[in-house]
């Protein structure tokens, strides 16, 4: 697990410890940690304030952990700028709020009742030849 230089990382506070890498719904998915574990840094994308009202790192991958994950986080309590500003500090994440979520499911409710009605109309005119 190399480290990417156009991104920014973090590194553990304490470095004979670990610090565990949680999913998208904050379950663990690996540790950060010297050996045996994969690495002691990691690239990250942005800062977040998600679980427990505290602090997280996104990470830039979440491939390569003991599950599977779609997105993976590091506290940032537990963790500091490996180079601070090197490329650049992580900037906070964009918010996806409420609206935005209720959007994705309206787009995809519309999309569903569209698909039955094609089908329904598709059926009346074969039903009629």
């Amino acid at each position: 697990m190399g480290l990417d230089a156009n991104f920014p990382a973090v590194t553990m506070n304490d470095p004979q410890g670990t610090v565990t890498v949680y999913n998208q719904d904050h379950v663990p998915i690996g540790h950060l940690g010297p050996s045996p574990y994969q690495s002691p840094s990691v690239n990250v994308v942005c800062r977040t304030k998600a679980w427990d009202d505290a602090y997280w790192y996104r990470l830039l991958s979440a491939e390569g952990w003991d599950f599977p994950a779609t997105t993976a986080y590091v506290s940032a309590d537990e963790t500091h700028e490996l180079n601070p500003g090197v490329p650049y500090t992580p900037p906070d994440c964009a918010n996806v709020g409420c609206a935005r979520k209720g959007g994705q499911v309206a787009g995809a409710g519309l999309l569903a009742i569209g698909a039955v009605a094609a089908a329904a109309a598709w059926r009346r005119r074969t039903g009629r030849s």
